[in-house]
C-alpha cells in the first residue's frame, strides 16, 4: 500500500524555497515507524510543488499552526476524490475537532504509540477518528528517522553534509507561551547514550544537528553524552537554554565533542516580562557574560527573542536593539508573541478577551493576533519590523559575521544563518495587513 507524508507550506510563504530550512524531521519518523508492507514517501511544499495526481492509498499531513490551514486545503482535496487522510502534530493534537473537519482520522500525542494501531487499523477497514496517546514514550529502542527519504534536489540542507538526530524529549518548565512543553510533556526524557552515540556514528556525516529543544535539559546524562561523541569527531549544532553556559565543565565538554552552534532562547530583556510569562529562570543581568562564556568556547550564538510581552513597553525594541549589540549576538532570532492553541497564554489571553484573530495564518512573521498590555498592535508589529529590518541589513550582517571570524567563530554558520533571518524579513508584508482584527482595533491596547 502507498502512504504519502506531507508537509505543507505555511499559506503566507513565499514559493521558493530556502536552503536554510531544517527538514521535516518528525515526518522522517513517521516514516521509521510504518512497517514495510507500506511503500512510503515524503514531499514538503516548503521545497517543491506537491504531486497531488498521485494516486496513494493513504495520506498523512503534518501540521503546526503556521501551515495548518495550506494542511486543511490538501487534506480536503485527497478527501474530495475517497483518498483517506490522517492529520498530527502540535496544532491538530491541541485543536483536533477542528482537524476532524478536514481528515478522516487524527492522532493526538506523540506516534510511537498510537501509529502502527492506526495502520492496522486502516489496513484491515476499521480506522477510528482519533488515536490519543495515553502516555509519552520512554524513547528507549526509538527506530533510526528515514532521512533517506529527503529528496537530493530539495534546497535545504540534508545529508551527508547534516544529519538529524533527537536525544531528548520535554520540559519540566512552565513558561506561559510555549507549545512544545504542552506536545512532549513537562519532564525531560533523554534517549540512552548509547543509542545516540551509535545513531551519530551511523550517519557518517560531516554535521549534526540535534533537534532537541534544549540539548543540555538534563546535564548529568548530557555530560555523558559528549564525553561519548568527542572521539567521533565531527561538528553539530543545537537548541538550548541559558543553563548551558553556568555548568562550566557541560560546556566545556560541549566545545570538545564539537559544538559550533547554539540557539538561545532568552527571550525578553525585561525581568517582569519573563516573571510574567514564568520564565524566572532567564536573568536579563547575565546575559552578556553568559554568552561571552559561551563565545570563549568558539561556539556561534543564535539569541531568541519574543517581543509584545505584558511588561514590554515601547522602549523595548531599542533596549533589544542595544543588548544584540552590547553582548555581540551572532545571529538574531525575533518574533512577535504567537498564542497558539494548547498554550497557558492563549487560555489566559482568551479568558481577558484579548484575542482579536484566530487566522492561523497569521499566526507566524509578523502576526498580531491579540491585545498588547503597554502598547498599541500597530505599535507592536512597527517596532517588530523596526528592529527586524535593523539587525537583518547587509551591513550588520557583515559586522557581525566579521566579528565571528576575528574572533574564531564559524564565520560560515554566521554569515548563512544571518542571510536566512534577512530572508525571513523580506517576506514580511510591506504594508501592515498581519494586523486583521477590526481596523478600528489596530490602535487599541488591553
Amino acid at each position: 500500500m502507498k502512504l504519502k507524508l506531507i508537509m505543507p507550506r505555511a499559506k503566507r510563504l513565499a514559493k521558493k524555497s530556502s536552503r536554510w530550512l531544517m527538514p521535516p524531521f518528525g515526518l522522517t519518523m513517521i516514516a521509521a515507524l510504518t512497517p514495510k508492507t507500506f511503500k512510503v514517501s515524503l514531499e514538503d511544499e516548503n521545497v517543491e510543488e506537491l504531486n497531488l495526481a498521485e494516486e496513494v492509498d493513504l495520506v498523512g499531513i503534518s501540521s503546526f499552526t503556521t501551515n495548518v490551514e495550506r494542511g486543511y486545503e490538501i487534506a480536503d482535496i485527497y478527501r474530495n476524490r475517497g483518498t483517506p487522510v490522517v492529520m498530527g502534530g502540535f496544532h491538530v493534537s491541541a485543536m483536533p475537532e477542528e482537524a476532524l473537519q478536514h481528515a478522516d482520522a487524527v492522532l493526538i500525542g506523540e506516534a510511537e504509540k498510537i501509529w502502527g494501531t492506526l495502520l492496522d487499523d486502516f489496513q484491515a477497514g476499521k480506522m477510528k477518528r482519533v488515536y490519543k496517546a495515553e502516555s509519552f514514550h520512554s524513547l528507549e529502542g526509538l527506530p533510526r528517522p528515514r532521512l533517506d527519504l529527503l529528496s537530493p534536489s530539495w534546497g535545504y540542507w540534508r545529508p551527508p553534509w547534516l544529519g538529524m538526530v533527537q536525544s531528548s524529549r520535554g520540559c519540566p518548565y512552565q513558561c506561559e507561551f510555549c507549545s512544545t512543553s504542552v506536545f512532549w510533556g513537562h519532564k525531560f526524557r533523554s534517549r540512552p547514550t548509547d543509542e545516540v552515540v551509535e545513531e551519530v556514528r551511523s550517519l557518517g556525516i560531516r554535521f549534526l544537528f540535534f533537534v532537541d529543544d534544549d540539548i543540555a535539559g538534563t546535564p548529568s546524562n548530557t555530560k555523558i553524552l559528549f564525553e561519548k561523541m568527542i572521539p567521533l569527531k565531527i561538528r553539530w549544532a543545537s537548541q538550548a537554554g541559558i543553563g548551558i553556559a553556568k555548568d562550566d565543565e557541560l560546556l566545556s565538554l560541549a566545545q570538545r565533542s564539537g559544538c559550533r552552534y547554539l540557539l538561545v532562547g532568552f527571550e525578553s530583556v525585561e525581568e517582569r516580562s519573563l516573571e510574567a510569562i514564568h520564565k524566572g529562570q532567564n536573568k536579563p543581568s547575565q546575559y552578556k557574560e553568559l554568552i561571552r562564556k559561551i563565545h570563549d568556547h568558539g561556539i556561534v550564538v543564535q539569541a531568541s527573542m519574543v517581543v509584545g510581552l505584558d511588561y514590554d513597553f515601547k522602549e523595548v525594541f531599542q533596549k533589544i536593539d542595544s543588548f544584540f549589540k552590547e553582548a555581540d549576538v551572532d545571529i538574531i532570532r525575533l518574533g512577535i508573541l504567537c498564542p497558539f492553541p494548547g498554550t497557558k497564554i492563549r487560555d489566559r489571553f482568551e479568558k481577558e478577551g484579548r484575542i482579536t484573530s484566530s487566522d492561523w495564518s497569521n499566526y507566524m512573521l509578523a502576526g498580531v493576533n491579540y491585545l498588547p498590555q503597554r502598547m498599541s498592535q500597530q505599535e507592536l508589529y512597527d517596532g517588530y519590523t523596526w528592529l527586524l529590518k535593523k539587525n537583518t541589513s547587509y551591513g550588520a550582517i557583515l559586522k557581525r559575521t566579521f566579528k565571528a571570524l576575528m574572533s574564531g567563530r564559524n564565520a560560515a554558520i554566521t554569515l548563512g544563518l544571518n542571510l536566512g533571518q534577512r530572508r525571513r524579513f523580506r517576506q514580511i508584508p510591506a504594508i501592515p495587513d498581519t494586523i486583521r482584527p477590526p481596523q478600528e482595533r489596530a490602535n487599541e491596547r488591553y
